[in-house]
């Protein structure tokens, strides 16, 4: 899941120890605390299933104990998002999406989401950019078919039906 820190070079007594062990060596919350992978895959398996069944609220402090003790990892990051978009909160949720694209930039249903939240906040430009962005992404792996189709109905309501 998180990169693996070198215990030869973090120093976590200082301030500046702990930001250069975070940021240059993947240390975690979690790492530090002694929570383990498989304790985090059960909290995310707990909010992922409530939110599959469209409980986003009893989902949002699951998330959000996830993306604070292992912010590297995608799959916290978009489904903290989702909950949050989910809840009508798109700002907070369009800068999780955002960093779940940063760790993966191939991920078309993120920027799905991120045009969705974009369009919620009254953000057209950039919405269908980023539905644009995300239809030729889809074209990368044959399981964003779906995806690609709510892109391009996405950017068609926008553009006026002329996508």
């Amino acid at each position: 899941m998180s990169p693996s820190p070198d215990a030869t070079t973090v120093d976590l007594s200082t301030p500046d120890g702990i930001a250069d062990a975070f940021i240059n060596h993947g240390v975690t919350l979690a790492s530090v605390k002694g929570i383990t992978d498989d304790d985090l895959e059960a909290v995310y398996a707990e909010a992922y299933g409530h939110l599959a069944e469209g409980r986003a609220q009893e989902a949002v402090e699951d998330l959000m104990l996830l993306v604070t003790h292992d912010p590297w990892e995608p799959r916290f990051q978009f489904a903290y998002a989702l909950a949050q978009q989910l809840l009508g909160q798109h700002e907070a949720a369009a800068q999780h999406y955002a960093q779940a694209l940063l760790m993966d930039a191939t991920n078309a249903g993120c920027i799905l989401r991120l045009g969705e939240c974009m369009e919620a906040m009254g953000n057209l430009q950039e919405a269908e950019e980023a539905y644009r962005s995300c239809i030729q992404l889809s074209y990368l792996d044959p399981e964003y078919h779906l995806v690609r189709a709510h892109a391009q109905a996405r950017l068609s309501s926008l553009s006026g039906g002329a996508a």
